[in-house]
């Protein structure tokens, strides 16, 4: 599919249910793709690397590792095997789902602050024989038991990681407008991420995008990108450290691009400059 937006599980032809699992394979690598899910999401990773950007952070998953995703928009890449294969079980489910196991974390609603909607664990003998179960009811051609399994998997994940998924309840029943700017331009000042993506992990159009941003910096978000950017350069440049070292972690892509925004903003290279 070719599309600038792909809107989850309805994109993969399927019905939309309070549960369903869907058996994903590629044979491409993809990057950064805006990515909106309308439900939650277990990704059970067989084959291949998948990188998740929500507006809480990144999560970098292998096929050792489980993710747990509210819904929401996300920018999400893939990268194939060696044999360019990429396999994932995706088990999509409601927040009615959930629910039934939601009433203890949803106790402690106060404390939004907690909140966390993406949530990585580590494989564990359970959670691979609970792969090869998946596996069997697809070969029987068995999808009666979708919502079944789910809800096993949910309640192994609720007592096996009882703080990890009481954030992600609270973040999943939390209404995704409360999801505030400054938390995702915090948390992504030096990701190399675009406006474009910016806005699209805050659910909010450019100009949109713009206009909250100006209204709450007092600036326009590429020159105050560019002003952080700047004193983070400074600071690492007082600590004697080497421009050669620091422009990835500011968030360049090479030497020349950060040592010419360098000298546009300060009037002298990196390496000139007095500290």
């Amino acid at each position: 599919m070719d599309k600038d937006i792909f809107t989850l599980p309805q994109d993969f032809g399927i019905e939309v249910t309070d549960c369903r699992i869907y058996f994903y394979s590629n044979n491409r690598s993809s990057i950064r793709n805006k990515v909106i899910f309308t439900t939650n999401m277990f990704c059970l990773l067989q084959i291949g690397v998948k990188e998740v950007q929500t507006a809480e952070g990144k999560e970098l998953i292998t096929d050792r590792d489980i993710l747990l995703l509210s819904s929401g928009s996300t920018l999400m890449s893939e990268r194939v095997a060696e044999n360019k294969e990429y396999e994932a079980i995706l088990i999509f489910f409601s927040n009615k789902v959930l629910s039934d196991y939601a009433a203890t974390s949803l106790c402690s609603k106060t404390n939004l602050d907690q909140a966390k909607g993406i949530c990585k664990f580590e494989k564990d003998p359970f959670i691979n024989n609970f792969c090869e179960s998946l596996q069997l009811l697809r070969r029987q051609g068995n999808s009666e038991m979708d919502e079944l399994k789910a809800r096993e998997l949910l309640m192994y994940v609720s007592v096996r990681y009882p703080d990890q998924f009481k954030a992600f309840v609270l973040q999943a029943f939390n209404d995704k407008t409360e999801i505030k700017l400054r938390q995702v331009v915090s948390l992504n000042l030096n990701k190399g991420l675009s406006i474009d993506e910016l806005a699209f992990l805050c659910d909010m159009s450019v100009s949109t995008f713009k206009r909250h941003f100006m209204s709450t910096y007092k600036m326009s978000p590429q020159r105050y990108f560019q002003q952080m950017k700047m004193d983070k350069a400074r600071f690492l440049l007082s600590l004697q450290k080497r421009p050669s070292e620091i422009y990835t972690e500011l968030g360049y892509a090479n030497l020349a691009a950060f040592s010419n925004e360098f000298k546009k903003y300060f009037g002298c290279s990196p390496s000139q400059f007095p500290v």
